[in-house]
């Protein structure tokens, strides 16, 4: 029991569901894949774009939605369209499983919050983590 009563227990439902639904912002599924696609594809160019002119061994992959990175000798992360929820869910051995929506154009993980109470989003995530493996500046305009 969570110690709502059943009115209060309905209103907290309709607010979640109307916050989700303005962050869901696709309106059919071929415009989740459009977008979906060409993120993890962004982010496949830029990594393979930062990681070419230097001695890392990283390998990139991207096949029927999912991108797999690995990023030696730190792991491998995936990160991979989940398109019942219309999200990408983000793998990494650093920070773990996150998932993110698409919100006002941005990938965000909104159950996490920056210093500035800003969601992370999955450009920052991934950024932040390269930063710290390799002190490296990666730029993904996603």
């Amino acid at each position: 029991d969570s110690g709502r009563s059943r009115t209060e227990y309905n209103s907290w439902f309709c607010q979640q569901s109307i916050s989700k639904q303005q962050r869901s912002l696709f309106h059919t599924e071929s415009a989740f894949h459009d977008a979906a696609d060409e993120t993890l594809e962004m982010i496949q160019d830029s990594v393979e774009d930062l990681f070419d002119e230097t001695d890392v061994d990283v390998e990139v992959s991207l096949a029927s939605g999912v991108l797999t990175l690995s990023f030696p000798p730190h792991g491998t992360w995936v990160i991979n369209k989940q398109t019942p929820n219309q999200q990408i869910w983000w793998s990494s051995p650093i920070s773990g499983p996150r998932r993110y929506e698409y919100e006002d154009g941005l990938w965000v993980h909104t159950r996490s919050v920056d210093g500035g109470g800003e969601h992370t989003t999955l450009a920052t995530a991934l950024a932040e983590e390269v930063k710290q493996m390799y002190d490296m500046d990666l730029e993904v305009d996603i």
